[in-house]
């Protein structure tokens, strides 16, 4: 007598079920790499402030009333018109003291030479006298995205400052009694855990590599490439060593994730998986350098970011590890695990290849 019931052929199907799911929430085109950031510059010189902001266009367009659906360009007369509400906006989310007097703001303007992705915002200010403790306080975009950063530098008397913001701690203050170098330090970290963890195409690669990783020997030798190719790639690009267009790097990205999906398929390729990591991992330092591009430190600073961020990142990397090879060490020789690693990676490669052709022919 035969059962009706049929455990393994039960965990199949919800496990497909949750696998097509998370297909389809994830992919989408602008849910593949966001990282909500902005990145500024900003300068005072005696009592002269200029403060460049480098935002997302769609993020700026949604603020101003201007339609748009996310994917297609924004010309920029739209912007040119909205001029009042952008002042507006700004007397209301964006305000510069010298020693807690509010700097008046004498002019701003739009340059839009990197649309159709960025728009940079050039302010002027004027204080009454050269501050001795500088603030800054930076409200802008968390209405419409809670998850915004704002990186960047200033420079005010007394060198170079770096700063990350977000909602939780939107104030920048440059002061000579006001230890900030740590706080930054524990934000870029933050960043860098951010950057990955929201970044799905970067999960998928990674999910990809363990689907086919086996052994926690093969693990460590994965996580171990992947971080020393990113960490090299990140660092060239910093110093201008490298330098390839942001699309070329979005879309090799994609394919590295195909690739890998489609290798796992095949069932080869499983010995030499840390060179897969290896090769494609130096594509991905590229994408992340994408997220920290903004910023123009000095020397000194530039090791300090590099550091907490490439920390960030392997801390966001270890979490995905510490989530899936467990789940994958629990089903080891289980019969239904074949099958399933094989859901898994049809259903990554699905993905990839809608990433890959948006990238490369439709954005």
């Amino acid at each position: 007598r035969h059962s009706i019931v049929d455990p393994d052929g039960g965990r199949m199907r919800l496990a497909r079920f949750l696998i097509v799911l998370a297909a389809l929430l994830i992919g989408g085109p602008a849910a593949a790499h966001q990282t909500h950031l902005s990145s500024g510059h900003l300068v005072v010189d005696g009592a002269e402030g200029s403060y460049r902001l480098t935002v997302s266009a769609h993020d700026l367009a949604l603020i101003l009333d201007i339609p748009t659906d996310l994917v297609q360009p924004i010309p920029m007369e739209r912007f040119a018109g909205r001029l009042d509400l952008l002042r507006e906006y700004l007397d209301e989310k964006l305000a510069v003291l010298a020693d807690e007097v509010a700097c008046p703001r004498t002019s701003v303007g739009l340059e839009y030479q990197r649309l159709p992705e960025e728009i940079i915002i050039d302010l002027r200010y004027s204080c009454a006298a050269p501050p001795t403790r500088l603030r800054v306080t930076y409200r802008l975009f968390f209405g419409l995205d809670p998850g915004h950063r704002s990186i960047g530098t200033i420079e005010a008397g007394r060198g170079r400052e770096d700063y990350v913001v977000d909602r939780s701690a939107s104030d920048i203050v440059v002061d000579p009694a006001h230890a900030s170098a740590w706080i930054v330090f524990a934000r870029t970290v933050w960043l860098g855990v951010e950057h990955i963890l929201v970044g799905i195409d970067h999960v998928l690669f990674v999910v990809a590599l363990l689907l086919g990783g086996g052994r926690l020997r093969n693990v460590v030798a994965i996580v171990t490439a992947f971080t020393l190719a990113h960490s090299l790639t990140l660092a060239l690009a910093w110093f201008g060593l490298v330098d390839l267009p942001s699309r070329l790097v979005e879309t090799l990205i994609a394919a590295s994730v195909a690739y890998v999906a489609f290798e796992n398929l095949l069932g080869r390729g499983m010995r030499y998986r840390w060179l897969l990591a290896l090769g494609f991992g130096l594509v991905h330092g590229l994408g992340f350098y994408g997220a920290l591009s903004g910023l123009d430190l000095d020397p000194g600073h530039t090791v300090r970011t590099l550091l907490a961020f490439n920390m960030g990142v392997e801390l966001g990397q270890l979490t995905i590890v510490a989530v899936v090879f467990p789940l994958l060490a629990l089903a080891t020789g289980e019969p239904w695990l074949r099958r399933a690693t094989l859901s898994g990676s049809l259903a990554i490669l699905a993905v990839a290849l809608v990433w890959l052709v948006e990238r490369a022919v439709l954005v």
